[in-house]
């Protein structure tokens, strides 16, 4: 039936499916299909993917766009060359680079050199909410994303794996660790910054979303504010000409005043130095932490491997609980201090920022070890969806 037209009367309405109409569905279904061998997956609803995620990739491209984009994949080790997918899709080269040369300039798809792949989920699913103004599409893209992500349950794999291995964790406020305490360079925000050699700040699209759509529950806490990108993530950005480049001073000067409003550091769950970003997170609009603050998955990001801890100069004034995303603190009278839940705990130092009596510091706890590398990483993700 998908090769020829069918036609349908009746004294009301007619009904049209063209051969064109069935090839765009079926190229639509390909690219999300493709999505789905990437390690983080596609959004499913019992099994079979989510309508509103197959709604959303039909906003990112047209049908003739699609026809061609079809042929890519999520990795950028897999980029294919204009003139093998001119090969694949029956089309010229130059009809082939007149329909992805505009997606790689707006974020659709990555492309360097006349060779193209699929951009990596985090920026499949945030293309429209890089920037702040309220674009065509946007405010649709957006209420897609709340079927998908949240009331789908696509949250979970885009937090962590099935067996609940986390692709981002928090990194504690190192100006604040009581002292004597053991802090590694990869746990330090200023580290991990200084050992990258490009940053681009782009506003966080979190925030950026719920603002659009007027739902921004930080609004008059917090800005919209940026992530801190870097390296092969900073060049993208750079690419396509969103945010601005930041040398490592103003950087790490940018996350400190983050933190000191209460924002909670994350970045990527690995050892490795080549980090890729640094987020700075509240606890109602972020897609990472929102799954311990919101919904049900408490493996959503990876604690950092310190706790807060008050000491006996503590005056039970409550500011550290007012910061708390995650509830980890009460007023304990009979203690004469503030008592913190260690398993609630994600060791971000937030709390401890505005202790003006300097009682409440972070303190070393060997908890989650974070793995070697992106690589390492992304390959437990693969294995642990598919098992």
């Amino acid at each position: 039936m998908f090769g020829y037209l069918v036609f349908a009367r009746s004294s009301k309405f007619k009904f049209f499916l063209t051969k064109g109409d069935a090839m765009s569905d079926s190229a639509y279904m390909k690219i999300v299909e493709n999505i789905d061998r990437y390690p983080m997956t596609a959004p499913k609803v019992d099994g079979k993917f989510s309508d509103a995620f197959v709604k959303f990739v039909k906003l990112l491209y047209t049908a003739e766009q699609a026809e061609v984009v079809q042929h890519l994949k999520m990795n950028i080790k897999y980029m294919k060359k204009a003139s093998e997918i001119a090969e694949i899709s029956g089309k010229t080269e130059e009809e082939v680079k007149g329909l992805l040369d505009p997606l790689a300039k707006n974020g659709r798809l990555i492309g360097f050199a006349d060779n193209y792949t699929l951009p990596p989920i985090p920026i499949f699913l945030n293309v429209h909410q890089f920037y702040g103004e309220v674009g065509p599409d946007d405010i649709e893209a957006a209420e897609l994303y709340q079927q998908f992500f949240i009331k789908d349950g696509y949250y979970k794999y885009y937090e962590s794996s099935e067996k609940g291995t986390q692709i981002m964790r928090v990194i504690p406020v190192q100006r604040t660790i009581r002292q004597g305490q053991k802090i590694l360079a990869t746990e330090e925000a200023h580290k991990i910054i200084d050992a990258v050699s490009n940053i681009q700040l782009v506003p966080c699209p979190c925030r950026t979303r719920t603002e659009k759509m007027g739902i921004r529950e930080c609004k008059d806490r917090n800005p919209v504010g940026y992530c801190i990108n870097t390296e092969t993530a900073a060049l993208f950005f750079q690419s396509i000409g969103m945010g601005k480049k930041v040398t490592a001073d103003e950087a790490k000067k940018y996350f400190d005043e983050m933190q000191d409003l209460g924002l909670v550091g994350t970045t990527d769950n690995y050892d490795d130095t080549g980090h890729v970003i640094i987020c700075l997170c509240c606890g109602c609009c972020c897609s990472q932490l929102r799954g311990r603050t919101r919904w049900d998955n408490p493996k959503a990001v990876a604690p950092s491997n310190f706790v807060a801890e008050a000491n006996d100069d503590c005056v039970l004034c409550g500011d550290c609980v007012d910061r708390c995303f995650f509830e980890a603190i009460t007023l304990d009278e009979d203690a004469g201090r503030a008592v913190v839940d260690a398993e609630k705990c994600m060791g971000c130092g937030v709390c401890t920022i505005t202790c003006e009596q300097e009682a409440l510091k972070l303190v070393r706890v060997e908890r989650e070890k974070p793995l070697a590398d992106g690589r390492e990483l992304m390959k437990t993700i693969a294995i642990e969806n598919r098992e």
